[in-house]
């Protein structure tokens, strides 16, 4: 068994509760020796003193002698090449897993991020094109691709049921970015699809999310209650920032089937090969127009009885292939944590106070 040091992405209310209980979980079921959290980002960004944090973190490190680092998204810390060095060298074995989405030119991936790829034994991330080549370029000797996920301890709760009420046919979760400068790729393309949507479904469409004001926007909603507008509607729809990345989608897209619907979103790169079994609840299509006929063709030939079953079968498949738990367990078990699976899987649904700060 092993000994973890985890160094999360977290910052003001956004808190990785999910990862906290499974490492709760894994410490109290005796499939890990012990864990220890030190949250850099969320501190810096709180304002505690940057430099003497990373200090903290480096000490912590070395007397605590992890046999595995796992590190999650570092642009903001400030974090140099011989911290990272000292890090490394505290541990069996360093991971990165960086799940924000980085192109190699607008939005690039942050310095912190470069030098940890480079450092580390092995970079997880969220493409398997440029996401992944901006490791390589970095230097990182092994990059490996895995997908966005949704935290099972807040989300995927609800049953589908015959009375729940369905206020839409589409609904939309998203918001909308306009930059004043350099924006991210495509967001064009998500507000020209926002308009097409409105134009295509009227009042049938919803959006949910920062920054709209047309005739369907619903105000923004909270990230934690926003399966409450994914089940007003029959379907949940999205585009793509980032449309060109293989195999990327945001955890717009694991929400939204663990939420229990049928969802519509842009088509990547190997979706076919990856998403195989989910035609009856995962609409793709690389064009607005061609998307929208998808939409209108489900609702028109499905009656509420089989867009019940298809519902159940979208959470089924979230929960099989895309929780958070098992996400983390395959990194550590890829670093040589040799976590009993099966046994996990007996103790997952059980409670676990969330590990807190060292």
């Amino acid at each position: 068994m092993v000994r973890i040091l985890y160094v999360p992405n977290e910052h003001g209310e956004h808190r990785q509760f999910g990862i906290r209980s499974t490492l709760g979980k894994l410490r109290a079921a005796g499939l890990v020796t012990d864990v220890k959290i030190f949250s850099l980002l969320w501190r810096i960004r709180e304002g505690l003193d940057a430099p003497n944090q990373r200090k903290i973190l480096l000490q912590v490190a070395e007397e605590y002698r992890a046999d595995i680092v796992l590190l999650q998204h570092l642009g903001g810390t400030g974090i140099s090449r011989e911290d990272l060095r000292r890090l490394r060298g505290s541990c069996g074995f360093m991971i990165y897993h960086e799940a924000d989405p980085y192109s190699r030119y607008v939005h690039a991936l942050p310095r912190e991020a470069r030098l940890a790829g480079q450092l580390s034994d092995v970079v997880f991330t969220v493409g398997n094109g440029v996401f992944a080549d901006n490791f390589r370029r970095a230097g990182a000797v092994d990059v490996r691709w895995e997908p966005s996920i949704f935290d099972p301890g807040r989300f995927g709760h609800l049953s589908v049921e015959p009375e729940m009420v369905r206020t839409f046919d589409v609904v939309m979760v998203a918001n909308r970015n306009k930059p004043r400068l350099r924006g991210l790729p495509n967001w064009r393309d998500r507000i020209a699809f926002v308009e097409y949507m409105e134009q295509r479904f009227g009042p049938r469409f919803a959006i949910f999310g920062r920054g709209w004001t047309g005739p369907s926007a619903q105000g923004q909603v909270p990230y934690s209650e926003q399966a409450s507008a994914i089940r007003s509607g029959w379907v949940s729809a999205n585009w793509d920032h980032f449309a060109k990345e293989p195999l990327y989608f945001s955890d717009r897209l694991p929400t939204s089937l663990a939420t229990g619907s049928v969802h519509a979103t842009t088509a990547h790169a190997g979706f076919r090969d990856y998403f195989i079994g989910a035609d009856k609840f995962l609409l793709l299509s690389e064009n607005f127009a061609d998307l929208a006929d998808r939409i209108e063709v489900y609702l028109q030939e499905t009656e509420p009885e089989d867009r019940l079953l298809r519902e159940r079968e979208a959470r089924k498949y979230a929960h099989d292939n895309l929780r958070q738990d098992d996400q983390l367990i395959r990194m550590l078990n890829h670093a040589g944590a040799a976590i009993d699976v099966e046994k996990y899987q007996t103790v997952r649904s059980s409670f676990a106070h969330p590990i807190e700060e060292v």
